[in-house]
């Protein structure tokens, strides 16, 4: 059985019944007693008052009181901060710390998926970065030196990358000179790329900054020896991020096109 209900603390109120998805709980003499499915999505534990409902499987240590309203983000503030983001492209030679890494990686696992499949891997390279910058490039350039009918379609723009960072190192267009990437594998873009987004927002907070980067996400998934390296077992990799401590700073929102919105 999935979840568990301690009927020495349930009331019956019947609150965790009306919000399971699968309807899989019922209130029965009193009681919440489990029955049929279960998609693990936690909703039952989150809304018991009594902390009556657990599930096992789960990390039910890392359960905690959800934030009152008063401690909940001003949506003007929120709007603000997202406008504020910026693609960030040239970092401090400064490692990312364990606790602003950790708060990130968090913000990714706790992000919804689609039938709560939690089916994300979060990859962040940091130590051993040089390591994969070097199979990386070695893989991009084996690639070039093929015959142009037989080099991959999508190598196309990486041969004036590759000339680039041979003529100077620093002029590096995969990896600029960010200390750590993080690469999101999952069977769904979707499922990676709301965890992508929701990743940004708390290294923004945490005094980080973030550049999607297609490019290498793409050739770490194509490039067999890159794969192992960041561990992508069968799954995808979706989303690349690299990640430091920003070495410029933005005084202001920049502007956007009109908004494209249609309200029925």
């Amino acid at each position: 059985m999935l979840i568990e209900v301690d009927e020495g603390r349930c009331v019956g109120c019947g609150r965790c019944a009306a919000d399971c998805v699968g309807s899989n709980l019922r209130v029965e003499a009193g009681v919440a007693r489990v029955r049929g499915r279960c998609i693990l999505c936690g909703h039952c534990v989150a809304v018991c008052p009594e902390e009556a409902v657990s599930i096992p499987c789960l990390d039910m240590a890392d359960v905690e009181p959800a934030a009152p309203a008063a401690e909940t983000i001003d949506a003007a503030a929120l709007l603000r901060a997202i406008k504020s983001r910026r693609s960030v492209r040239d970092y401090l030679p400064r490692r990312v710390g364990d606790e602003a890494l950790s708060l990130v990686l968090e913000a990714g696992r706790y992000t919804a998926t689609a039938k709560n499949a939690q089916g994300c891997r979060f990859i962040v390279v940091q130590d051993g970065l040089e390591e994969l910058k070097r199979i990386v490039w070695d893989g991009i350039d084996g690639l070039l030196e093929l015959p142009a009918s037989e080099a991959p379609r999508w190598t196309g723009p990486y041969r004036s990358f590759a000339r680039d960072v041979r003529r100077d190192p620093a002029r590096d267009f995969l990896f600029r000179n960010a200390p750590a990437a993080l690469f999101v594998a999952a069977e769904r873009a979707d499922d990676a790329g709301l965890a992508a987004q929701s990743m940004e927002l708390v290294a923004a907070s945490a005094g980080l900054g973030a550049l999607y980067n297609g490019y290498l996400c793409r050739a770490v998934e194509a490039i067999p020896q890159a794969r192992a390296f960041v561990g992508a077992d069968e799954r995808p990799l979706q989303v690349c991020m690299l990640l430091g401590y920003p070495a410029v700073s933005y005084a202001r929102t920049a502007p956007r096109k009109p908004g494209d919105f249609v309200v029925r």
